[in-house]
């Protein structure tokens, strides 16, 4: 058979002769063009790509339902298959689904790029289960990312699906209150809609693929050129292919097949055997020995059965499968769960498989089979080595025993990783111990694996030896645990995380000492346990699950009229078409005919001299349309800011993804798998990668001007009279923007003149449109630059946007025909930028009472081979390292680190993160005594506002802060194993771009039927500047927001704009859509006055008869012009700030590293917010991506210049389980602000310094356990504060750990 056929949203879809290499989101995407389906990271780990897969299970007579990554199934596993996607659930053209509902008026939409993928997760948990948990939805939903929420609000809308939802504001919910008569409203509100009429609306299921099963009994066999699918119905079959291709690799799930699939380097063809249909593969039995499990089996299936014969027998005998329901609720995500399989974790013995290792411990049995027969192997036995096993090539794994566990018998599950969710583990554990007989303390047999020490699953045999024939006492704890070291650290040799991964197992072997002490004698007081350690370290996984919840107060605008939006919670504009998958991102946008697909070709080293560049392989290949490098150039080949980068690399290269050429191709598969056919010869230089290398060698990029340090009263002599003076460094990472929606644009050539249209999300229109007339050599008025939405941005797409724009432009010009360019993840995150790091070193000088006198400071960056706008950005750095405090004497310096390392570029918050995180590192214990004050004015001579410290005290007073410090204490001096951390931070930060580019257009055009269509400058990439816009509109016009519109920002409607950043994007535009509106309002008011109780329309009508123009363009410059004049240190940067503070609480586990935030409270000021769910989003949203910042992400470079953390499996953003398990926040009452649209002030970025507060508090938590150590507690501790940092820091090694036995 050489048909596929399989079903999507409910019709049939027949592929005759589909190619191997085909993905389902392809398909999807670029053949049904349902775009609603994202692709993100491109390897099933993010989960914008999420659909649900349904099928009917013969064996049970049900319809099953699924989500799955639609970016990593191959399109010949749907063979007899129903997929649903996004656009089948709701539209705003019939109605949304009540979960789309929900979710667009709970302001769980941002960007939107995530939101399709979100919708479909819980969508596929309802079809199966239309009452969950709330501890059911959110696990449903972590395989889904999102950058920009924090998910809070995403977690609110589907928690009113479940059967425990409830608001948490009793009687305060603001469903209880008239919103209109109401100041203090208290957002989230969980009210219960089940008796909904969700289900009326859902597609039916195909009956052809109910009520036949001629698709089940049906052999496949697809071929293209590199790839044979082969897809056998029996197990007879199956052995015989296995036979005929014994290198056959075997696709049961088909998780790890997409990955073989795009492999270009194939010597010869793959064939893939699709093992799907296989009913003896799937079976199940029970016997006196144990479970038996197909092969085939899922790892969501086999929870199911694991939990159902935990209920059917008793815990003693299933302690085995309580094990594995721990390690399979940490194993990828629920889409991966929903197509791995258990016989594919053994195939691909990989030593950092959850479920492996377990397996390994428990003695479990691999059954065999080939043509030759079958026979049975210990597990023991069927690993062999580095991602070997025992299999020979023509044989197959059919199915696994997972044994009974005996009454005498225990076993644990243990894993450590950098992020709970989606992460694979830094190390892991399974643990068996056998006693002798009932009530015995002796030890008759024992084994420990684990994984992740060395490159296969390591079993510690000496040390399972050793405890055999001892009794389980203190003694032994203390004896295995020094042999377990001393054994251990053989595995990790070499491993740079060495004394960390040694650390954790023993960690993870005190732990299953304490288990099994409890569970065997539970009236022998073994170990001393508070009542909080006893529940972290002796629960199961399930039991660990805590549920997020979250309180949001703000003041509604209440005397106004209905009309009137500004300062109404009012949803995201353009939710609707997020939820449903209609939003149009660049990607989504149809292909014309004739559409040609870039791909660049980069660098793979980080400094050397180009001797060759061979595109005749590429050329060669059949679609591909042509090569561009440095000799396609039109004009010059200088960009960037400053004109000193290359489009394409001519002689030398400086960093690894630096751009050398490009190919043009007929499609993306095509022209990507072209371009790594592409040969670069190269003669290696030595690449400097570091700081510390660029100081060595003396390698700086030059300041403009004089620029680069501030001094500020007498530093030297302020030293001299201080009681004390303290100095130290600190080390601050970069991070990844990790947009949802890579760089991507569409140049469409108009034919004549040299026109151009270019369709791109980048936040600088202006900045693309005059790169792209330079590199044609044509005036700007030819280019017109488009941009409807971004799917995340963060300044990432800020001024490295033209890395894909400029290649697809001079293809475009070359070849006459439109040309897209869409990066892959790996690709995006490697050349596009990112926040610099930082070394700060610093003295400071105080007195006794705490009072700093002054401060001496020298911050180095790393900013790449091209400065880019770092000295814009070190800047900010200097301008903020006071923070909030008042510092009589500042002595600041700005070093920017010339290295072969990508530029960096534009971030969330543009190098006032790492300063604020220098400054609160220093002054962490002698703050408010020298906190900034209402009039005091700042060493850069920008006014405070007593908000600053009200915001300070209110968080002070909202978190109970004072009885919180006490709790904490005396939990520290009771908990051994668990130390809890709280700490408070304030931040100031003032929204706005440099002076000369504080200014904005706009254009509001009113139409006949009295609707309005709105222009401005700025671009929307999730932060809601589209909706205050109109909401801006709506005020002036008083006229409701369903009758104003945006269509998109446009370089030939609004001239000139600048740069969407800096928190300033409301401030500017909404300053020149209030003056277009004001303009319009004034000629309408003579027709008013006339008609006073005429309707708009009527006035509209009026005034286009009285010939009245009915359009205008507004422009708005900041009044304030001042700039700072860095010679004399006079001057005043910024116009305003604005203010918050926030107290975190955190606790970690000293003996893994791991922590949980328990509670975060925050109260900004906003000013007079105009949307304050909109704020209350940007805030909560910051604080998570300051989070990742300070706590989490790393963003790591190897010394030959690649990324090492590169795609979504090696670079970890925050998930669901990362955020506080309680998020509180607060919007500062009676606050204003003159020099912004309706008293507003800008928000996007200063939260996101306050989550800093997670980083102190970690750092306060690991003190605690230091003190109990009997270490100092002046260490060093760098950010971010990762899991293996805490676990180091803690310094519990096993002579700690006992300290705590009864002798």
């Amino acid at each position: 058979m050489s048909e596929l056929v399989f079903y999507v949203n409910g019709k049939k879809i027949v592929e005759k002769n589909p190619s191997p290499t085909t993905l389902l989101a392809d398909v999807l995407r670029y053949k049904l063009k349902l775009t609603g389906t994202k692709v993100s990271c491109g390897e099933g780990g993010c989960g914008s790509c999420t659909v649900m897969v349904s099928w009917f299970d013969r064996s049970t007579s049900k319809i099953l339902h699924y989500s799955v990554n639609a970016c990593i199934v191959p399109i010949c596993l749907l063979h007899g298959l129903a997929v649903t996607t996004v656009e089948a659930v709701g539209s705003t053209k019939t109605r949304l689904h009540e979960l789309q509902e929900r979710l667009v008026s709970g302001h769980g939409i941002q960007c939107g790029f995530c939101t399709p993928g979100m919708v479909m997760s819980m969508y596929a948990l309802l079809r199966s289960n239309p009452v969950p948990t709330e501890l059911q939805i959110e696990h449903a939903l972590k395989g889904n990312l999102c950058r920009c929420t924090g998910y809070r609000p995403i977690l609110d809308a589907f928690r009113s699906f479940s059967k425990d939802s409830g608001c948490p504001m009793g009687d305060r919910c603001c469903r209880n209150k008239d919103k209109k008569n109401s100041s203090d409203v208290v957002e989230n509100c969980n009210e219960n809609k089940n008796e909904s009429d969700m289900g009326k609306q859902e597609l039916i299921f195909p009956s052809e693929l109910q009520l036949s099963d001629v698709y089940d009994q049906q052999t496949l066999e697809f071929k293209s050129d590199e790839v044979t699918w082969l897809r056998p119905v029996c197990l007879k079959d199956l052995l015989l292919l296995k036979k005929q291709h014994p290198e056959a690799l075997l696709a049961a799930g088909g998780t790890n097949v997409a990955f073989y699939l795009r492999n270009a380097s194939r010597e010869k063809p793959l064939v893939i055997i699709a093992t799907t249909h296989i009913t003896e593969l799937r079976s199940f039995e029970e016997n006196e020995d144990g479970f038996l499990v197909g092969a085939m089996t899922s790892m969501t299936l086999l929870e199911n059965k694991l939990m159902s014969l935990i209920d059917k027998h008793s815990e003693t005998k299933t302690r085995l499968y309580h094990s594995l329901l721990d390690a399979l609720c940490l194993f990828g995500s629920p889409q991966i769960r929903n197509r791995a399989t258990i016989g594919g974790s053994l195939a691909t013995a990989s030593r950092l498989a959850d479920v492996n290792v377990l397996l390994l411990a428990a003695g479990s049995h691999v059954k065999i089979a080939s043509t030759d027969g079958e026979r049975e192997v210990k597990i023991h036995d069927f690993f062999t080595g580095k991602s070997t096993t025992c299999l020979k090539p023509n044989e197959v794994i059919t199915d696994v025993l997972l044994p009974f566990s005996t009454q005498d018998e225990y076993c644990g599950f243990y894993k450590q990783s950098p992020r709970k969710d989606l992460t694979l583990a830094d190390v892991n554990a399974g643990l068996l111990m056998e006693f002798e007989a009932k009530n015995s303390s002796t030890v008759k047999n024992a084994f420990f694996a684990f994984g992740g020490l060395s490159s296969m699953l390591a079993v510690a045999k000496k040390s399972s030896s050793f405890v055999i024939g001892r009794k389980l006492d203190g003694s032994l704890l203390n004896e295995l645990m020094l042999s377990l070291a001393n054994e251990l650290d053989q595995f990790v040799s070499g491993d740079d995380a060495k004394s960390f991964k040694v650390a954790v197992a023993q960690g993870f072997m005190f732990k299953f000492f304490l288990k099994i002490s409890h569970q065997r004698f539970p009236k022998l007081e073994f170990l001393r346990l508070f009542k909080e350690e006893e529940r972290y370290l002796l629960s199961s996984q399930a039991d660990l699950q805590q549920k997020h919840s979250g309180v949001q107060v703000y003041d509604i605008i209440t005397n106004q009229s209905e009309t009137d939006s500004v300062g109404q919670p009012v949803p995201h504009r353009y939710a609707k078409q997020c939820a449903t998958g209609e939003a149009v991102f660049i990607d989504d946008i149809l292909p014309s005919q004739g559409e040609l697909y870039l791909t660049l070709v980069t660098s793979t080293k980080a400094s050397a001299k180009i001797l060759k560049i061979d595109p005749s392989k590429a050329l060669a290949m059949k679609g591909v349309v042509g090569f561009l490098d440095h000799t396609s150039i039109i004009s010059s080949n200088k960009t960037g800011l400053y004109l000193d980068e290359e489009i394409f690399a001519t002689e030398k290269v400086d960093f690894v993804g630096q751009t050398i050429g490009a190919v043009v191709a007929e499609s993306h598969e095509i022209a990507r798998k072209a371009a790594r056919a592409v040969v670069i010869e190269y003669e290696e230089l030595q690449p400097i990668t570091t700081i510390e290398d660029a100081i060595s060698h003396n390698s700086f990029h030059s300041w403009p001007g004089d620029m680069g340090a501030i001094n500020y009263g007498n530093v030297s002599k302020a030293f001299g009279s201080c009681d004390h003076v303290i100095e130290g460094e600190l080390k601050v990472g970069s991070q990844e923007h990790f947009y949802m929606e890579t760089n991507s644009v569409r140049v469409v050539p108009k034919g004549e003149d040299g026109e151009m249209d270019i369709y791109c999300g980048a936040q600088f229109a202006t900045g693309i449109q005059m790169v792209v007339a330079s590199a044609l050599n044509v005036p700007c008025n030819r280019i017109v630059v488009h941009t409807k939405r971004m799917g995340g941005a963060f300044g990432g797409k800020e001024f490295r946007s033209y890395l894909v724009t400029l290649p697809s432009a001079l293809a475009a010009h070359r070849f006459n025909r439109p040309v897209r360019c869409s990066l892959e993840r790996r690709q995006d995150m490697q050349i596009t930028g990112y926040r610099r790091p930082y070394l700060a070193k610093f003295k400071v000088g105080f007195n006794n009472d705490g009072k700093v006198l002054a401060l001496s400071l020298d911050m180095y960056s790393n900013d790449g081979f091209h400065p880019e706008i770092s000295p814009i950005f070190m800047a900010q750095s200097l301008f903020y390292s006071d923070n909030c405090y008042a510092i009589p004497n500042i002595h600041v310096r700005g070093h920017l680190c010339k290295t072969n390392l990508p530029p960096t570029t534009a971030m969330r918050g543009a190098g006032v993160p790492q300063g604020v995180l220098i400054c609160e590192y220093w002054m962490t214990k002698i703050r408010e005594i020298n906190m900034y004050r209402g009039g005091d004015v700042t060493f850069i001579s920008v006014p405070i506002e007593d908000s600053m410290t009200r915001c300070f005290d209110e968080v002070l007073k909202q978190s109970n802060y004072e009885q919180a410090l006490v709790n904490i204490e005396n939990f520290n001096q009771q908990s051994a194993f668990l130390k809890k951390g709280i700490a408070v931070t304030p931040v100031k930060f003032s929204p706005g771009l440099p002076p000369s580019w504080c200014m904005a257009g706009a254009i509001v055009n009113v139409y006949l039927d009295g609707s309005v269509l709105l222009y401005h400058g700025g671009v929307e990439s999730g932060q809601g500047l589209h909706t205050k816009m109109i909401q801006i509109a709506s005020r002036v016009f008083d006229l409701s927001i369903d009758k104003i519109h945006i269509s998109e920002t446009s370089t030939g409607v609004i001239p000139n704009s600048v740069t969407t950043g800096g928190s300033s994007g409301t401030d500017l535009n909404g300053g020149a859509v209030l003056d277009a509106c004001n303009q319009l309002m004034a000629r309408l008011k003579p027709i008013k006055d006339s008609n006073p109780n005429g309707k708009w329309e009527d006035w509209v009508k009026t005034a286009n008869e009285q010939k009245i123009n009915l359009s205008a363009s507004g422009y708005y410059s900041h009044a304030y012009k001042e700039d700072f004049d860095w010679k004399t240190g006079k001057g005043r940067p910024y116009s305003y700030y604005t203010y918050g503070s926030a107290v975190t609480q955190v606790e970690i586990d000293c003996l893994s590293g791991s922590y949980v935030i328990l509670k975060v409270d925050i109260v900004m000021d906003v000013g007079k917010s105009l949307n304050p769910a909109i704020d209350v989003g940007q805030i909560e949203g910051a604080f998570v991506m300051g989070t990742g910042l300070y706590a989490l992400e790393e963003h790591l470079f190897g010394a030959n210049g690649h990324l090492e953390t590169s795609g979504a499996g090696k670079y970890h953003i925050p998930t669901i389980s990362s955020i506080p398990l309680e998020m509180n926040v607060s919007l500062l009452k009676d606050c204003g602000n003159p020099q912004a649209v309706y008293s507003s002030k800008g928000i996007g970025e200063p939260p996101l310094l306050l989550s800093n507060s997670v980083f102190f508090a970690i750092e306060n938590a690991v003190i605690a356990a230091r003190r109990q150590a009997g270490l100092s507690p002046d260490f060093a501790f760098n950010s971010p504060a990762t899991t293996k940092q805490i676990q180091s820091a803690c310094g519990l090694g096993p002579q700690h750990l006992l300290k705590s036995l009864v002798t």
